[in-house]
């Protein structure tokens, strides 16, 4: 493979295999960005009156912000709830069954085509009627 600097590389180019680690660590802030290490900023949101505060990597010569694992993920669900207060979610209306014992519905097989034997369900009560459920792989 010749030497293709600042230039796009395509997958053409890639003439051999390519093995590489990605740290366990990969993900946690501070990261390096224009030949400098980036520094904690907080920021916050607020969206229907909560506020929401959380904290990004910034890199003080080009402005861009990093979110490490664990903010981008307090981010997500923040992101979720504004979905959930706005009433912007998919809504799929599904039969219940009863088998004698216990209420159950199924899932539509588009939703649950990669969830596996394997899988738990993680299931968070807002209401005795409304519930947050988390399928986890």
């Amino acid at each position: 493979m010749k030497n293709k600097k600042n230039e796009e590389i395509s997958e053409e180019d890639i003439t051999e295999e390519v093995h590489f680690e990605i740290d366990k660590d990969a993900f946690k802030g501070p990261f390096p960005c224009c030949n400098k290490t980036t520094t904690k900023k907080n920021k916050s949101i607020s969206h229907r009156g909560f506020e929401f505060h959380y904290g990004v990597w910034h890199c003080s010569k080009c402005d861009k912000e990093y979110l490490d694992t664990e903010q981008a993920k307090r981010l997500e669900n923040f992101w979720v709830l504004e979905r959930l207060l706005d009433d912007k979610l998919i809504t799929i209306k599904r039969s219940m069954n009863f088998d004698g014992k216990t209420y159950f519905f199924r899932f539509p097989k588009e939703l649950s085509s990669h969830w596996s034997r394997e899988s738990s369900v993680k299931i968070k009560l807002l209401t005795p009627e409304k519930f947050l459920v988390e399928i986890q792989s």
